[in-house]
C-alpha cells in the first residue's frame, strides 16, 4: 500500500505542509475544504515537508502540576507552540519505569510543527506501590479535560501506548491514538495478561501504530493485535528498530536491555523515520496536515526500512 491509498484511507488525497507562522489560519483551513482552492491544490500538490526536522514554531515550556485519580499531585510539562491559538492537544505517555524525560525530545519535536504537548509523569507505574495501566489511561482522560482541551490525541510509547489506548476507549470525541511500540500486558508478575484487549476494541478514533521488530522489550509486538481489534487503524513497521528509537531521547537504561545488536540499518537511518512517520501521524490526526504518514514510504519501502503491515 503506497502513501496516497493510506491517505485515502484517512478521506484525503491532499498533499501539503502544515501551517507555519505566517500563515492565517482561516487561510490553512479553507485548504481542507471542497472548494476552488482544493482543485488548485490537487491540482499542483504542495512538496512535503521534512517532519524529521524541527518545525517553524518557538516552543514554550511550563511545568504544571494536576489533580487527578489516586494522584492528587500528578507532574506534568506543557510544550506550547508560540503564537498558536487553540491548537491541538497531544497528551503523551512515557514508557513503564522509564520517565517523562524519554519523551521530551517527541514533545519539543511535536510542539515545533504546531500541537501543544502535555507530557505527564506516570503515577501508576511504581512496583512498589502497585502498576495501575488502567489508572495511567484514566488519568490521561483526566489530565487533558483538566487542561481545556477540546481537540486531543493520545500518544505514547510501550505500556505508554497502552494506557493512549485506554485513555481513547473512554474518549469517543478525541481526534486519534498513536502507538509508539505500543505493549500489552503479559507474564508481569502481579498484573493481568492482555489488559488492552478489554479496551482496544471499544476505540473508533483513527488508530496509527508504529512498531519495532518483535522483541521481549515490546512483548513480541503484541501491541500491534490491540490496533487489529479497532475499526480504523493503519500500523508500519521499521526495519531494524529496537524498543528504544521510540523514545527520543533514549539512554543506555534502554539500550542495555533491548538495543537491536543484527540491525539491518542504523539507529542514525532508523531515527529519522521514526521522528517523520510519528509527527506526520500526529499532524495528520490533528488536521494540520493531510499527507498521511510521508511522501517517501514507497521509496522506504523498497529499500526495506519499513514494512506497511495494515
Amino acid at each position: 500500500m503506497n502513501n496516497k491509498l493510506i491517505a485515502l484511507c484517512l478521506g484525503t488525497t491532499v498533499a501539503c505542509t502544515a501551517p507555519t507562522k505566517d500563515t492565517p489560519d482561516d487561510t490553512y483551513v479553507s485548504s481542507l475544504d471542497t472548494s476552488e482552492a482544493d482543485t488548485a491544490i490537487l491540482a499542483e500538490p504542495l512538496p512535503t515537508p521534512d517532519f524529521s526536522q524541527r518545525g517553524s514554531y518557538e516552543v514554550f515550556e511550563e511545568e504544571s502540576t494536576a489533580s487527578v485519580t489516586n494522584c492528587p499531585n500528578m507532574s506534568y510539562t506543557i510544550y506550547s507552540p508560540v503564537d498558536v491559538l487553540q491548537p491541538p492537544v497531544v497528551v503523551l505517555a512515557h514508557g513503564f519505569a522509564r520517565g517523562a524525560k524519554s519523551m521530551t525530545g517527541w514533545a519539543e519535536h511535536l510542539a515545533s510543527w504546531g500541537v501543544e504537548v502535555l507530557l505527564p509523569t506516570l503515577c501508576h507505574y511504581n512496583v512498589l506501590s502497585g502498576v495501575g495501566h488502567e489508572m495511567n489511561g484514566r488519568n490521561m482522560n483526566e489530565l487533558a479535560t483538566t487542561h481545556g482541551a477540546l481537540n486531543v490525541i493520545y500518544a505514547g510509547h510501550s505500556a505508554g501506548g497502552l494506557a493512549a489506548i485506554i485513555a481513547a476507549s473512554h474518549d469517543s470525541k478525541a481526534l486519534g491514538v498513536l502507538g509508539l511500540d505500543a505493549t500489552d500486558t503479559e507474564d508481569i508478575p502481579n498484573v493481568p495478561d492482555y489488559i488492552g484487549r478489554e479496551y482496544a476494541s471499544n476505540v473508533t478514533i483513527p488508530a496509527l501504530s508504529l512498531l519495532a521488530e518483535s522483541s521481549v522489550c515490546n512483548s513480541a509486538n503484541n501491541g500491534l493485535d490491540l490496533f487489529q481489534m479497532m475499526e480504523d487503524y493503519h500500523a508500519i513497521k521499521v526495519t531494524s528498530a529496537d524498543h528504544c528509537d521510540f523514545e527520543s531521547p533514549t539512554d543506555w537504561v534502554c539500550e542495555s536491555s533491548c538495543e537491536n545488536t543484527t540491525a539491518e540499518f542504523t539507529d542514525e537511518e532508523i531515527r529519522p523515520v521514526i521522528t517523520t512517520l510519528g509527527t506526520s501521524a500526529i499532524l495528520s490526526l490533528a488536521g494540520l496536515s493531510t499527507t498521511v504518514w510521508t511522501e517517501d514510504l514507497e521509496v522506504w519501502t523498497n529499500t526495506g526500512i519499513i514494512q506497511i503491515l495494515e
